[in-house]
Order: structure tokens, then C-alpha cells, then sequence
């Protein structure tokens, strides 16, 4: 092409606008690495400068299961001693995490670092590969600034901060929960590797599983995905990807679960602490020497009636038994709690503490939440519908799990933001893209290139570059 018909025409630019949301054309490799490094380097200085920042009072570790039960069940493993907890098989949580812990003090103690030190390490290295993978998961459907930008917000967002100043499973959760999206979205774009992609499924779900027991049914979610999403795939395909799923899962945690049943002669969903989590999410508000929950007078007295009756249910069976009581008795309570714990799923710890504050923060990212998955259902191509059908699904499990099994706090609820967040990311993406060309419509947004004497130049590079190339 004429240089100098190129540089006359420069007057010529205008935006040719693609479909919103819609992936950034092929990025080189060496871009893509250095998109992923700029995610990991930002997630390390983030996590690094909130530890600084973090006042002194406020770095104390405040988790009870740590010291009573993670901790020493770690120590034994290195002692060579089992999963033992004061000569009982340690069965309270599954193992994933004291074998984490574990592997990390045996590390620290073979290059002379404090446990400590290297609970400090593991958590930052697992909230930099978290922010790693959701740049990855970004780039897989959209541009790549929406793909930055989102792994930033995950890297920042607060409360995920706050969770990583102690030992705490949400970074390894959101690990496993981006890997297991990877594969699933993976094989919707490649049916007919399902038995490859459903083993790999199986294993990190059995894993994740064997992390905290709130996963158990994951598995039945992606079964359900994959015979609904909207892909072209017969009913074959879905039906192997979701047999070698279930199969693998089973498979994989089967040696822990024989394992109990050996020491303890019972079959454990996992622990056997199930009944205390479902306990604690019944008499939430009524305990001693913290401040009231604000609650409707019925879903109070159901609450003060379980604590009440907190010596009988003691066991999964009495509680459902309560529980289906009370929904024959007063639906309007049991309602009203249900209610009460959904929309606290969102913003309530357990101390219930600066929960105002933590509401309004939440809230300042639910219309740009609302607004994302607006665009992407409404503009998006199939892949990127399927993309928000997996995040909803999800995030429903999740949300779900933390108002009708547990305690509602937003500890739970934090491992799928990091799904979430990428939809914050592109209602950012679309509020910038109409501040600087508000003459575009909706359907216009998000990607684009220039045009220039009837060639395309990609918006990563500017019109200049390629000019004086």
C-alpha cells in the first residue's frame, strides 16, 4: 500500500464498532503473557499493600477453626500421625485444607521460614494465581481490557482482601471454581472430548469438595449445565461428559470417605459437622455478648425457639424434623428467616459487625453487576450467554447453600464473586466507551477497530503505530 496515500487519508479515521462484549480478535502470545503478568504483579502489590496498610488491631487472626482444628490436624500429618485431633480421627472438616496447611509448614521448616511467614506466602500466592485465572476466564469471551480490568477489581475487591490477612480457603476456593469453569467452558466450545474434560471436571470438583463440604454438590450443577446450555452438542455427548463427571467425582473423594467409615464406622457426608453448620444457620442472632440482628417478630421466635431446643438438635434428622415442624406451624416465620439470611448472604459476618458499612459497599456494585449481565444477555453471542448462564447457576448454588444450610455471612459468598466481578468489569467498559462516544448505541459497544483507507487496525495498537510501520 502507498505510505504516503496511508498518512493522507488519516483523516479518514472512524471507529468501526463490533458487538458488545464481544472477545478481542487473536492477541499475540507474548501480549497475552504480558496481560497475565500485569494481573499477577497487580494482585501481589494489592494483597501486599493492604497487609501494610491493615491497622495493627485488625490483622489478628480471627478464625476459631484455625487454632481449634486446621492447625493441629496439620502438625500431626508432618508428625507422621494421621488425621488424628486428640487421639480421635479428625473428622470435623474434610482434609483438603490441613493437608494444604500442612505442605506448606513442611516447606517452611525446610528452608528455615516461620509458619507464619509461610501462610503469609501461600495466601498471596493463591490470590495472585486467583486474579491470573480471571483475567484468562475475561479473555476466553471478551476484550481484553474488560479481562484486566476484571482481574483488578478481583484483586482489590475488600473483602477478599480481608479474608487473605489470615489463613482462609476463599483464594484456593475461587482457584478451583475458575479451573473448573475453564473446563466446562472448554468443553462447550469441544463436545466431543467429554470424557477427557469430564475426568478433569470430576477430579478438581472431588478436590474442592475435599476443601470445604459446602461443594458437595457442585457436581450436580455442571450436570445440570451441560443439559442446558445453549451449545450444539447431542444429548450423547452431554450424557458422557456427565457420566465421566459424577464417576470421577465419586472416585475422587471415595478413599476419604472409606477411610471414615473404617475409623468411625459410619458413612460422613464428608465431616461430620454438617449438623452444627445447619444449627448455627437456625439460631444466628441469638448469641451471647453480640449485638441484635434486626429481625421480623416471626423469624424471631423461630430463631429463640431452635436455641431453645439447641440441646435435641443434635443430629441432621432432628433438625430437619424441626424445621419441617415449624414450616406446617408458621410458613410466614420460616419464610421470613429464609428472607432475612438470603439478603445477609450478602453483606453479614460473624461478629455482626460494621455490616452497615459492608452493606453499602455491596451495593455500589449491584447496578454496575445488573447492568453487565444486561449487556451480555442481551448482546452477547451464544458462548457469552453461556458464560452468564454458568456464573448465575453458580452463584444461585451459592447463594442457596449460605441461606438454607449455614450461617449467612459473606464469607461463603465471596468465592464465586470472582465470577461476578468480570460483569462488573464490563459495565465499566460500557460507561467509558459511551463517556467518550456518546453517539454510539448500546449495540455498538465495547470493541473496536479503526478503519483506515479500507484496512482494519486492532484498537491494541494506535493508528499511528501502524502508520509509520
Amino acid at each position: 500500500m502507498n505510505q504516503f496515500a496511508l498518512r493522507a487519508s488519516i483523516t479518514e479515521l472512524e471507529p468501526t464498532i463490533a458487538m458488545p462484549c464481544q472477545a478481542s480478535d487473536w492477541v499475540p502470545e507474548r501480549r497475552r503473557y504480558l496481560f497475565l503478568s500485569l494481573s499477577a504483579a497487580l494482585a501481589l502489590v494489592a494483597h501486599l499493600l493492604f497487609l501494610l496498610i491493615l491497622p495493627q488491631p485488625w490483622r489478628k487472626n480471627q478464625s476459631s477453626d484455625y487454632k481449634a482444628y486446621y492447625e493441629p490436624v496439620a502438625q500431626n500429618l508432618i508428625a507422621g500421625n494421621g488425621f488424628y485431633l486428640h487421639s480421635k480421627p479428625a473428622l470435623t472438616y474434610p482434609p483438603g485444607i490441613p493437608m494444604l496447611y500442612a505442605s506448606a509448614f513442611w516447606a517452611a521448616r525446610k528452608v528455615g521460614l516461620g509458619e507464619a511467614n509461610a501462610l503469609r506466602i501461600l495466601e498471596g500466592f493463591l490470590l495472585t494465581i486467583s486474579a491470573v485465572l480471571v483475567c484468562v476466564l475475561g479473555m476466553r469471551f471478551f476484550p481484553w481490557r474488560v479481562a484486566l480490568l476484571a482481574s483488578a477489581l478481583w484483586s482489590t475487591y475488600p473483602f477478599h482482601l480481608w479474608l487473605t490477612k489470615q489463613p482462609d480457603a476463599t483464594s484456593l476456593l475461587s482457584v478451583f471454581l475458575l479451573s473448573s469453569a475453564l473446563l466446562f467452558l472448554a468443553w462447550s466450545s469441544r463436545t466431543q472430548d467429554g470424557v477427557r474434560y469430564g475426568v478433569l471436571l470430576g477430579v478438581i470438583l472431588g478436590i474442592t469438595a475435599l476443601t470445604k463440604p459446602f461443594n458437595i454438590g457442585l457436581p450436580l450443577v455442571f450436570v445440570v449445565l451441560a443439559g442446558v446450555s445453549p451449545i450444539r452438542s447431542p444429548r450423547r455427548s452431554r450424557i458422557v461428559f456427565s457420566a465421566c463427571l459424577l464417576a470421577t467425582f465419586a472416585a475422587t473423594i471415595a478413599p476419604w470417605e472409606f477411610w471414615a467409615w473404617h475409623v468411625d464406622g459410619h458413612w460422613i457426608p464428608l465431616c461430620t459437622n454438617g449438623p452444627n453448620a445447619l444449627i448455627d444457620g437456625l439460631t444466628f442472632g441469638t448469641e451471647r455478648g453480640l449485638p441484635q440482628i434486626a429481625l421480623p417478630e416471626g423469624a424471631r421466635a423461630l430463631v429463640v425457639d431452635a436455641a431453645t431446643h439447641y440441646p435435641q438438635l443434635k443430629s441432621t434428622r432432628s433438625i430437619a424434623h424441626f424445621i419441617l415442624t415449624k414450616m406446617c406451624e408458621t410458613p410466614t416465620a420460616v419464610l421470613e428467616l429464609l428472607l432475612v439470611k438470603a439478603a445477609r448472604s450478602w453483606f453479614g459476618n460473624e461478629s455482626h459487625t460494621l455490616e452497615r458499612w459492608i452493606a453499602i459497599i455491596q451495593v455500589l456494585y449491584l447496578p454496575l453487576l445488573l447492568l453487565g449481565i444486561r449487556i451480555v444477555w442481551k448482546y452477547g453471542n451464544a458462548p457469552q450467554k453461556n458464560f452468564a448462564l454458568h456464573t448465575i447457576a453458580l452463584t444461585a448454588y451459592f447463594w442457596t447453600m449460605t441461606t438454607v444450610t449455614a450461617d449467612a455471612i459473606l464469607r461463603y459468598m465471596v468465592p464465586v464473586t470472582c465470577f461476578l466481578i468480570i460483569f462488573v468489569a464490563i459495565s465499566f467498559e460500557f460507561l467509558s466507551t459511551r463517556f467518550f462516544f456518546p453517539k454510539l448505541k448500546i449495540s455498538q459497544l465495547c470493541t473496536f477497530k479503526w478503519r483506515v483507507s479500507g484496512h482494519t487496525i486492532d484498537s491494541l495498537e494506535t493508528p499511528r503505530g501502524r502508520i509509520d510501520e
